[in-house]
């Protein structure tokens, strides 16, 4: 009687054919479902009866035709087809899958998610859920499910395949395995009797004592009592887990007409509800409405879409005297709309690849409208390091640019560092129609390449040479100043002489102050440029003239020494003459070459004074104002590009008879 209650003990224990994992809910099609083997494949939709074309272990097994509500089995696998949504742009099909488990280490794929049994104990599965190029883990315990995106998933942590009694030379399958009691041996160690048992998995030898526990392929075995010599008590666990996944719509729920949900960037309402469907609407933010339509409620029926978002419905009732209308709509964040879709514009930021600290470079910025349409409202935004400075002008503010068009220009920009720089890159900004927005555009941000310049350091260096002959009092003496760019860097500079007292002189663009004369230019690195000018002596003596050329800090100067003789005198006294004036960019003599003597007397104002002809000492030389009276002053003035006169001093003399 014993014996006959434990052979019925195991045949009601004896493990059978299940799958005891689920993969249900809503994919866009196409879609494959893979949990590395059984995998299934769905091929193809008729829109004409709303069947599906099923290819169950892939394309190379063959295929099966499903409508909605039928299944297709096979080995320990299950599909189901329960309908579908869909639009001429997007389709969504709602699918059951059945499977027995999935292992330690195992993944499984459904539809763009990819999900991995990182590890499993009694208690707790932890998965990887991946989708595109994000990731999660999630923690689960038997029992509790936990929601990850779309995706809502429960687990059984290393559940119990089999419990109960192997008969010896009898294999079991379970899973994958097939486990079989093969023999058992008794032996005396230290006066005790040890029982060893001999297990095969797969037809391979485990040996085992009662209470050991063995790990082989994903199968945990915790070897229990014989009974008797034929029957050995066993638990089988899985190294793994039964999965319960629930793949779900953006959103799904009853709306009555006049209700909306916000979903995204997107309003959905129901405008109108019928007996077999309504009328819906898919608006922005603000309510401005992008597409509607009427969609159809059934197990496979169209809906509208529009920028990622496919908007259907299942059902329709009355609740209360209202109808309404069961919506299920599905949002691809990927394909929803983004201001740049609407425009493109392609920066390039072209610099040299190498520049001196201190000398500007030109940068050429140019923007292509490579896109669909007219872009407007451009904003250029240099976003340059803190080792260049921007010179000048560039078109900060862009009106628009058509479609096709390009945009060139240049900009100044001058390293005030040195070594191997970054400069940055150019930022545009612009404005384009863009559904979304409420007020129809949509702001976009282009950014050109970022560039490195190498920027040697600066090296600031001017000569300057002064040249000028020995001459006499009264006669105009030509004074060359050269300056020489020796450095590696043009920078401009400023150029000052210093002129003894007594002197007067002719030049050309400078500035009077005092006795010194001042004014600026720039020369490139090895150019030259010589300064001409006239200088009147008024008194016999040693002169030293100088002059400087001040740039970036740095002060480069030379000098000269000239000898001024006396005046020549005649034998002739009988002659009154007053010295000529300097003529504007000519040396000019004092005097006209006759015998006269005159009587200098300084006077201290500067005049203007034009070429004219030879004068007598008198009341107006001694004034400062020219015989016709109607020369300005000028000192302390600068005309650019005009020839002035400074008189620092002037002689004003009378000749007296002798």
């Amino acid at each position: 009687m014993k014996k006959l209650i434990i052979l019925v003990f195991v045949v009601l224990l004896l493990p059978g054919v299940s799958a005891d994992s689920s993969i249900t809910g809503w994919f866009s099609y196409p879609f494959t479902i893979d949990p590395g083997t059984g995998e299934v494949r769905v091929g193809d939709v008729s829109l004409d009866d709303g069947s599906v074309l099923v290819y169950p272990g892939g394309y190379s097994t063959g295929m099966s035709v499903l409508h909605v509500g039928e299944s297709l089995a096979w080995n320990d696998r299950e599909f189901d087809f329960h309908g579908g949504i869909y639009s001429g742009d997007s389709m969504y099909l709602n699918v059951s899958y059945r499977f027995p488990y999935l292992l330690e280490g195992e993944e499984v794929l459904f539809g763009r998610y990819r999900v991995v049994l990182e590890s499993v104990d009694e208690k707790t599965a932890t998965l990887k859920v991946s989708l595109g190029d994000g990731s999660a883990e999630l923690t689960l315990t038997q029992g509790k499910d936990a929601s990850i995106g779309n995706l809502r998933i429960s687990a059984t942590p290393m559940p119990v395949l089999f419990e109960g009694y192997l008969k010896r030379g009898r294999a079991v399958r379970v899973g994958g395995w097939f486990v079989e009691f093969g023999n058992y041996t008794v032996t005396s160690r230290g006066g005790e009797l040890e029982e060893i048992v001999e297990v095969f998995v797969n037809k391979k030898r485990y040996l085992a004592e009662p209470g050991d526990t063995i790990e082989v392929d994903g199968l945990v075995i915790n070897v229990g009592d014989l009974v008797g010599s034929e029957y050995l008590k066993v638990r089988l666990r899985l190294r793994g887990a039964y999965l319960d996944v629930d793949v779900l719509p953006s959103f799904e729920g009853w709306l009555s007409e006049g209700k909306t949900e916000k979903l995204g960037q997107y309003i959905i309402r129901v405008e109108k509800v019928l007996d077999d469907g309504g009328y819906v609407s898919i608006r922005n933010p603000c309510g401005r409405v992008l597409r509607s339509g009427f969609v159809y409620a059934g197990n496979v029926s169209s809906g509208i879409y529009y920028g990622g978002l496919l908007l259907g419905a299942t059902d329709t009732k009355l609740s209360g005297g209202t109808r309404e209308l069961r919506i299920v709509a599905f949002l691809n964040d990927a394909d929803v709309p983004e201001p740049g879709d609407a425009a493109m514009l392609n920066v390039s930021l072209d610099a040299p690849d190498n520049a001196t600290q201190l000398q500007p470079f030109e940068a050429r910025v140019v923007i292509t409208n490579t896109g669909p349409g007219e872009v407007r409202y451009i904003e250029v935004i240099p976003n340059f390091t803190s080792g260049f400075r921007i010179l000048g002008d560039y078109p900060e503010y862009i009106p628009t640019i058509p479609k096709g068009g390009r945009v060139e220009f240049s900009m100044t920009i001058v390293p005030v560092k040195a070594g191997n720089l970054t400069l940055g890159d150019v930022a545009i900004v612009g404005h384009a129609p863009y559904d979304l927005s409420c007020y129809g555009m949509g702001e976009m941000t282009f950014t050109s390449e970022r560039r490195v310049v190498h920027v040697g350091n600066a090296e600031v260096k001017y000569a300057v040479a002064v040249k000028a002959l020995n001459g006499t009092v009264g006669t105009g003496i030509p004074l060359n100043i050269t300056v020489t760019n020796t450095g590696n860097t043009g920078l401009p500079f400023n150029i000052t002489v210093a002129l003894p007292e007594g002197f007067a002189v002719i030049a050309r663009n400078f500035t009077i102050n005092g006795k010194w004369l001042r004014g600026s230019d720039s020369l490139g690195a090895g150019e030259s440029r010589t300064y001409s000018m006239e200088i009147v002596p008024l008194a016999p003596g040693e002169y030293t003239i100088t002059a400087g050329v001040e740039s970036a800090g740095n002060v480069f100067y030379n000098s000269t020494r000239i000898v001024v003789g006396p005046q020549p005198t005649s034998s002739a006294d009988t002659a009154e003459d007053v010295p000529t004036p300097p003529a504007p960019g000519n040396a000019t003599t004092f005097g006209n070459g006759t015998n006269t003597t005159c009587e200098p007397e300084v006077v201290t104002k500067v005049v203007t004074v034009p070429v004219t002809s030879n004068t007598t000492c008198g009341d107006e030389a001694k004034t400062g104002i020219s015989p016709e009276g109607k020369l300005p002053y000028v000192a302390g003035s600068f005309v650019a590009g005009m020839v002035f006169i400074l008189l620092l001093a002037w002689i004003a003399a009378r000749l007296e008879e002798r």
